[in-house]
């Protein structure tokens, strides 16, 4: 989020508007900035919505270098372009930032290009502390998932969350500091149209997340739905899993790539061996140590090996549980023949946090062909699918007579063709 360059100073008790000349140059105004503890400048652009706002006037605080944390927000400066967004990585010598709705990072920022940390945000003459807004929207969440899981266990639901805030907070024992997006609850099939009942009695509604109708026609397994509401003005979302959904959400069967048999065994075993835990004293379900240490890994997989604060989240759970590769994990993600897909994660949790995780076996030239663990783009989906199944090259080539990929690849197609032919006209679209 570009700022407009409006600071403020106190005098004797009095807010005064000072405006630093545009024409100063950045580095100029970066000079007057860091010459005061406290400042105020205005934001511009969308890219920390809903956090911040355009026109929102924004508080700072001046920092050092060492006291800046992982998902503060920050003001700093590169390229003669100053801008505010959330820490998401963090060395001893920079750190990187990315705006909550970019694609992409800022890439690397070192400690001179760091200005200030956001302390508070003035919108409509009222003063909002992101730490507030974060504790609000997550208290609202934890209510709602209370009232479901509640209603779970009255009605004999076999559920486990895959991921989600109770299992945040279990791990971190405080609350996000960021906007929370969603839950995964895995249902036993025989229970699942009832789930969808009960949420639709509180309020949810289904998200179609099909491409177009005939696509959803084509779809011959369904592997998860995402049920939202609006509560206070925050959207609580809740997925609700079938399995484990680690191929591709859009695309039901794919035998040609993975055993529709072993998702099947793999989902009944982490219902069974799930774990009993208390957050505020109630009770969830949540996956055993080595399961959710596989799902958060397949979690990390499905999303194209991108999302920092995933891989973050994962090694913070391996640390808690004082995990170096346990027998009974590895011996899961040999019977499920998982190796493909999750020794990558592996390689860059030891790469970026230095994870005390032993795992020999990785593809490093897959993560070469992908973007950086900081964007949210990535090659896609389907292409990692066919570069890492544990089949061999004769069957998976097998996956393109398949009518749900060949519908896939067509409106994909389609797609880019549209876009291209847009572009090409449009500087000769007529104004009239």
């Amino acid at each position: 989020m570009p700022n407009t360059l409006i600071s403020k100073n106190k005098v004797m008790n009095k807010v005064i508007p000072h405006v630093i000349p545009a024409q100063a140059g950045i580095q100029s105004i970066i000079k007057q900035l860091k010459k005061r503890r406290t400042f105020s400048l205005q934001a511009d652009g969308e890219s920390m919505l809903p956090l911040l706002h355009p026109k929102d006037l924004v508080n700072y605080q001046r920092i050092s270098f060492s006291k800046i944390k992982t998902n503060d927000l920050i003001l700093a400066f590169k390229k003669n372009l100053a801008f505010t967004h959330r820490v998401i990585y963090k060395t001893d010598k920079y750190l990187i930032t990315k705006g909550d709705n970019n694609l992409e990072s800022d890439g690397k920022i070192s400690p001179n290009q760091i200005i200030g940390r956001v302390i508070s945000v003035k919108r409509k003459n009222k003063i909002i502390d992101p730490e507030m807004v974060y504790l609000i929207q997550s208290s609202l969440y934890f209510k709602e998932i209370v009232k479901i899981i509640d209603t779970f266990e009255k009605n004999n639901i076999n559920y486990v969350f895959l991921k989600g805030l109770p299992v945040h907070l279990y791990y971190e024992k405080s609350h996000p500091r960021r906007i929370y997006q969603d839950a995964d609850i895995l249902i036993d099939k025989p229970h699942f149209e009832k789930a969808v009942e009960i949420l639709t009695k509180f309020g949810y509604r289904s998200a179609d997340s099909s491409l177009s109708p005939i696509q959803k026609k084509f779809k011959d397994k369904i592997v998860e739905i995402a049920f939202y509401k609006i509560v206070n003005g925050f959207p609580v979302v809740f997925d609700i899993h079938l399995d484990p959904a680690f191929m591709m959400t859009q695309i039901g069967n794919l035998e040609a790539l993975y055993p529709q048999k072993l998702i099947n065994e793999l989902t009944q075993e982490m219902l069974k061996n799930k774990k009993e835990i208390k957050v505020n004293n109630k009770k969830f379900f949540i996956l055993n140590s080595s399961f959710l240490i596989l799902y958060l890994a397949l979690h990390f997989f499905h999303h194209n090996f991108t999302g920092a604060f995933r891989l973050e989240f994962l090694d913070l759970v391996i640390r808690k549980n004082n995990y170096l590769m346990n027998d009974r994990l590895r011996d899961s993600i040999k019977k499920y023949k998982l190796q493909n897909f999750v020794s990558p994660v592996f390689y860059l949790l030891k790469k970026y946090y230095q994870t005390p995780f032993l795992f020999s076996t990785y593809h490093p030239h897959i993560l070469y062909r992908s973007s950086s663990i900081f964007d949210s783009s990535g090659i896609k989906r389907f292409l990692l699918l066919f570069s890492l199944s544990p089949f061999p090259f004769y069957k998976k080539i097998f996956v393109f007579i398949n009518h749900q990929v060949i519908y896939l690849m067509l409106f994909t197609l389609h797609s880019k063709l549209k876009t291209l032919l847009k572009n090409c006209f449009n500087p000769f679209t007529l104004k009239l």
